[in-house]
């Protein structure tokens, strides 16, 4: 478990508190960077702590169950983003995972200490080119910005219209499309769409392939410090989709 949620009705509503273990507990103060930035997008945060404690107003319905617009959202997203490119510095203060593409090889090859070790020779066989493509994104006119790191249906919720995207407790500095890792590849075009009036759209396309292309092994950066609680099973599953593609 990496977090004790409790649902705790109140006499003004339900409100969650959220206890994080010590890999996650940077949530809160990634909250409080990103919050001024995007209010209305992100979880309207009660109460925090430094040490990952966090009491957070209900957010509505899960997006797996209650379908939102996906689109508009990615687009809301896209605009914390741009935000949030000013704010790279306060967000690794305050824990966020350094995912740039400078340091994702290096991020990979720290990784092999939790493989077995009939995959850490062929992971190594693909790094040479995971490194060009890195040094491709590393020069994107895009800027480096939040990733949150897990954005899928079970983490965006709704609530008379609003929509908020919740847990980032996986969060991360990196380029803007490395959210796409998580999300359905058929989500690239929306994204690239949200960055509009950026680089040009060939550009937008490219970067998108890119991070399609390595999806699972940037999924597998973010599972490094659950692999060091002693639950690398996560890690070797994308490790291993990686090798497939």
């Amino acid at each position: 478990m990496w977090a004790t949620a409790l649902r705790v009705p109140t006499s003004r509503g339900i409100v969650w508190f959220k206890a994080a273990r010590p890999a996650f507990a940077h949530e809160a103060r990634v909250l409080e960077v990103l919050q001024p930035l995007a209010p209305q997008l992100l979880p309207e945060v009660i109460a925090s702590t430094d040490d990952g404690w966090i009491l957070l107003a209900d957010a509505g319905e899960r997006a797996r169950e209650h379908p939102i617009d996906w689109r508009a959202m990615l687009h809301a997203y896209a605009a914390l983003q741009r935000a949030s490119a000013e704010h790279v510095d306060a967000l690794l203060a305050a824990g966020v995972h350094d995912n740039r593409p400078a340091n994702v090889v290096d991020r990979a090859e720290a990784l092999m200490r939790y493989l077995p070790a009939e995959l850490v020779a062929a992971v190594q066989a693909r790094l040479p080119h995971v490194a060009e493509q890195m040094e491709r994104l590393a020069a994107s006119r895009l800027p480096t910005t939040i990733d949150h790191g897990d954005l899928h249906d079970g983490n965006v919720f709704s609530a008379d219209g609003r929509v908020r995207i919740i847990d980032w407790g996986d969060s991360a500095v990196a380029h803007p499309f490395f959210t796409l890792s998580v999300a359905d590849p058929k989500e690239n075009a929306w994204a690239v769409e949200a960055g509009e009036g950026y680089p040009p759209q060939d550009e937008l396309q490219e970067e998108a392939a890119i991070v399609d292309e390595l999806r699972f092994l940037l999924r597998a950066l973010n599972w490094e410090h659950t692999a060091a609680l002693g639950e690398s099973e996560h890690l070797i599953d994308r490790i291993r989709l990686f090798l497939e593609r």
